[in-house]
């Protein structure tokens, strides 16, 4: 049971930070049920593991975290395999955006096919890495701004790109070898 300041902090950070988290998880689902769900969700797992934290990331940056790890994990469990995703290739362009596979950040079913592609890859990885792939990969943020929203330098964000693409090749070939 929460504690009263508990409380009033949890309803201070929703206030602040709701709406936001909310459409975060809103634009991964594409439902907006789902969204609220995983929004509360996120808000009280951020409250029974504040204490456990290291004040490393700004709370913003937990509750982000958090949801994006949260909506994708849901995406798994209620995801059937439609495919392997494409190349998973990070740019090698200093600030470029993703280069030679083809984004969804543009909306739509191909979105919806990829994060569901991505949660199935993803089985396993850190919240971190899971954020930084979803961001990068599906989004097509540059890895400076995947940076910045996980506190992070360019350097590793690369590094974390790079190896997820690697054990993801190594899953993708694996799921590709299992199917009929």
């Amino acid at each position: 049971m929460l504690a009263h300041s508990q409380i009033d902090t949890l309803d201070a950070l929703y206030r602040r930070f709701g709406p936001t988290i909310h459409r975060r998880a809103r634009a991964l689902l594409r439902d907006d049920q789902e969204a609220f769900d995983v929004t509360h969700d996120t808000f009280l797992a951020y409250m029974r593991t504040q204490a456990s934290l290291r004040g490393e990331a700004s709370a913003f940056t937990v509750l982000y975290q958090m949801a994006t790890y949260k909506a994708v994990d849901r995406l798994r469990r209620n995801a059937r395999w439609s495919g392997v995703l494409g190349s998973l290739e990070p740019s090698e362009d200093d600030d470029g955006r993703p280069g030679s596979w083809a984004t969804s950040h543009e909306g739509g079913l191909s979105r919806v096919e990829a994060l569901r592609d991505l949660a199935l890859l993803t089985e396993g990885e850190s919240p971190q890495v899971l954020t930084a792939a979803v961001l990068h990969f599906v989004e097509g943020h540059t890895k400076s701004e995947v940076g910045e929203i996980l506190d992070l330098d360019r350097k590793q964000v690369a590094d974390l790109l790079r190896d997820f693409a690697e054990r993801a090749r190594r899953r993708s070939s694996r799921l590709e070898e299992a199917s009929p």
